[in-house]
């Protein structure tokens, strides 16, 4: 078979397997494609919006993660634009209406193994802030550490609010089941829940849990769903796990509340910006 005249040109915009091997099948293919920044390289990069528009001119398709947002602008001034496809389960940093009206397709890649991933990270978070894992570190031992004043916790007997009830919601909750723990779950459009599991409102689930750990979907009206009057209803000393989206906590009233000692802790993998500004003061906490 012949090549085409003019081979389809695919703009990687992040790369995330080292390998290689999916790009390989691609080009083994006939398409022609143009290589973005590697999401295993220090510091991580990321195209601004002037730059993605310029990289990405005269490509049918665009491949990344969600490091990159594909917004309106970028879309609009692609004329040469097909598809974007995106690596992971969610889809919010392309601007997918925008991407219908120009008929683009759209794609991603929901794979159990990733709502597996999230599942397991979210619960070694819960347990590396219950234990104090942090606190051990080797620099610690190096300086002459050993038990000092700090205890581990335990999970057992403790009660995990659960914010949002998808498939990454339900994973936490059926893994939890069999550790002794109280599992809360507050999700407006869920009907029922994993056995062990009780459905309750936000304010309820706030207050009583222990760790609130949450994967509720980035819609509009889950903007902030965890600011300060959210904050202020958690007990204190509880702690707070954000695997989902930045968009879901309102990190100026989460600032505070760590600073002010309410919350006993937090830990996040997603952030307002990202790469998270080194200075952010979270890091110095």
């Amino acid at each position: 078979m012949n090549a085409p005249a003019h081979p389809p040109r695919a703009l990687v915009y992040e790369r995330i397997d080292p390998t290689g091997e999916s790009l390989a099948w691609l080009e083994d293919r006939g398409v022609r494609l143009t290589l973005g920044h590697a999401m295993w390289q220090r510091p991580f990069r990321r195209f601004s919006e002037d730059e993605l528009i310029a990289a990405a001119r005269g490509h049918a398709a665009l491949m990344g993660s969600s490091g990159t947002r594909i917004t309106r602008r970028v879309i609009e001034s692609l004329p040469e634009l097909r598809c974007i496809s995106k690596f992971g389960i969610g889809f919010d940093s392309i601007d997918v209406a925008a991407a219908s009206e120009r008929g683009i397709l759209v794609s991603n890649t929901p794979d159990e193994t990733d709502a597996a991933a999230v599942c397991e990270h979210a619960i070694a978070a819960m347990l590396a802030l219950k234990k104090r894992l942090l606190d051990w570190t080797p620099e610690f031992l190096r300086q002459g550490g050993w038990r000092g004043d700090a205890f581990a916790a335990l999970l057992r007997g403790a009660t995990v609010g659960i914010v949002g009830m998808g498939n990454i919601g339900r994973g936490v909750a059926r893994r939890l089941v069999g550790w002794d723990v109280r599992l809360l779950a507050y999700s407006p459009r869920a009907t029922d829940a994993p056995g062990g599991v009780t459905l309750i409102d936000l304010p309820t689930l706030l207050a009583q849990s222990d760790i609130v750990t949450l994967h509720a979907k980035p819609r509009p009206e889950n903007r902030h769903l965890i600011d300060a009057d959210a904050l202020a209803r958690m007990k204190p000393g509880a702690i707070l796990i954000n695997t989902s989206r930045a968009w879901l906590v309102d990190y100026a009233a989460l600032r505070q509340a760590l600073r002010s000692g309410h919350l006993g802790g937090a830990a996040l993998d997603v952030f307002e910006q990202e790469p998270p500004d080194p200075a952010d003061p979270l890091f110095a906490m």
